[in-house]
């Protein structure tokens, strides 16, 4: 059969621990109208030998080019400290193919996704003169309840970005940030900006989108082109990204990363004297109201990153 489409490496990290959300993905990907793809999956967990064997076994009758990797077969480190973006720079190192579509274990594609995210690059390269960047509309699990389109700006005074979503009419926007689980782009540029792995948690998403954004490259999303995300229910501590001690200290840390790597002065200002300090209180109520087993170390999680980056900033 004679190739009609450039090749495509679907990358996903995943914890391989709920092997019905990858089945329920890899359906989506058996069904796709194209098939010059192949798909990288990094799992993100120790194993032991012979769950590694079963879980390869599990999946040995696919219907398309699939790689998992692991502590096993490759130089993956599980667990690292640099997060999750460790394990999506791992991931794009090890791409083969002419683009990267990044997706999450938890998601499921229409049949023409990939039909329609190559037409969409192809028609906006023409249009634009230089490469671009496609991103989906994320829908909330099998509804038609729109979860991010994207973040419009980073409110310093919240400390948080800013979700937007496109206007009636509107079928494709450019935009400055997205979540960069879901992003499609040419490999050989996408190897050449890496996730920072300093950040982590949700933040590291949106800091490697907005840094291709400084590097001039249009970011777009479309309307028509859908991620349905199945994510599970999680609590109001969990939402908030502070479900223990040490997602408590990389929220704060967040922050100030964020503000050192992309704010101006005024704004880095704005983030020292009021914002900082305000969502470190916000968050530590929040914590006593919701989690009351929790909620020592939680607050002692979040004040002590404060404090530790304001003796940093005083050069102490």
């Amino acid at each position: 059969m004679e190739k009609t489409s450039p090749l495509i490496s679907i990358v996903i990290p995943s914890r391989a621990n709920s092997l019905d959300l990858l089945d329920e993905l890899f359906w989506c990907f058996e069904k796709q109208t194209i098939k010059d793809f192949e798909v990288v999956v990094v799992c993100d967990r120790d194993f032991e030998k012979k769950e590694w064997e079963e879980f390869l076994n599990y999946f040995s009758g696919l219907f398309f080019p699939c790689r998992f990797l692991s502590h096993f077969n490759s130089s993956f480190v599980p667990h690292s400290k640099w997060g999750a973006s460790y394990v999506r720079n791992f991931w794009i190192d090890n791409a083969k193919w002419e683009y990267i579509q990044l997706l999450d274990d938890d998601n499921q594609i229409d049949e023409d996704y990939l039909e329609k995210v190559l037409k969409y690059h192809k028609e906006y390269l023409k249009i634009y003169k230089t490469e671009v960047f496609i991103t989906p509309t994320l829908l909330w699990r099998d509804t038609n309840t729109i979860q991010n389109q994207w973040f419009e700006w980073y409110n310093y005074w919240q400390a948080r970005p800013m979700i937007h979503f496109l206007s009636e009419g509107k079928e494709c926007w450019e935009i400055k940030m997205f979540s960069g689980n879901w992003i499609f782009w040419k490999a050989d540029i996408m190897k050449k900006i890496r996730y920072d792995e300093e950040i982590a948690w949700i933040a590291e998403d949106l800091d490697f989108v907005y840094s291709i954004r400084e590097e001039g490259y249009p970011i777009l999303v479309f309307r028509d082109l859908v991620v349905h995300h199945q994510e599970r229910d999680k609590t109001l501590l969990e939402q908030a990204w502070i479900w223990n001690k040490k997602s408590a200290q990389q929220k704060i840390r967040n922050i100030f990363l964020w503000t050192k790597k992309h704010a101006d002065i005024c704004e880095k200002l704005i983030v020292l004297l009021w914002s900082s300090w305000w969502i470190c209180w916000w968050l530590s109520i929040k914590a006593c109201l919701y989690w009351w087993d929790k909620k020592i170390e939680i607050v002692e999680g979040l004040w002590s990153w404060y404090f530790q980056w304001w003796k940093s900033f005083l050069g102490k």
